[in-house]
């Protein structure tokens, strides 16, 4: 799929736009010139750029469609992939303290390779190892609190 460099700059505009306006109600640090919005505003700006002169480039330099679906993108597994793909992380984050993140993660991520068509068994064990060693790397390295939910004191 390829989206005009307008639509896209849009996307980033609104996205930057979001970020700003979120980012200024955080609280200030007293006596402090740089508080915990500052590097998001200063991200949001620089989004709200990006956007303005991809938007504007694309609508000089571009006079293609808004969307263009390729051929690869016309084949039933690869849009049902992308469903997924979306669906599953939506579900996950509305069940995620419940599920928790190996469970729901090793789920979605075997879905996602059955429905690619890697249907060996190996598979299982590659969306396992790779679940966990993301588990473990952003729980133990990184100190991220991710939800163990069902599997909770066996992680």
């Amino acid at each position: 799929m390829k989206l005009h460099d307008s639509v896209i700059g849009v996307l980033l505009f609104a996205f930057g736009l979001w970020v700003l306006t979120t980012s200024l109600g955080y609280p200030r640090m007293p006596g402090q010139s740089i508080g915990p919005g500052t590097f998001p505003s200063a991200l949001g700006a620089l989004f709200m750029l990006g956007g303005i002169a991809l938007t504007i480039g694309g609508l000089r330099t571009h006079r293609g469609p808004w969307l263009a679906l390729e051929s690869g993108w016309r084949q039933p597994g690869r849009l049902a992939a992308a469903l997924l793909a979306t669906a599953g992380v939506i579900l996950l984050a509305l069940g995620f303290e419940r599920v928790g993140f190996p469970l729901g993660g090793f789920v979605l991520v075997t879905a996602l390779f059955l429905l690619s068509g890697y249907r060996h068994p190996a598979w299982i064990g590659v969306s396992a190892a790779f679940v966990l060693a993301l588990h473990l790397l952003m729980t133990r390295m990184l100190y991220v609190p991710l939800p163990a939910g069902l599997l909770k004191g066996l992680l």
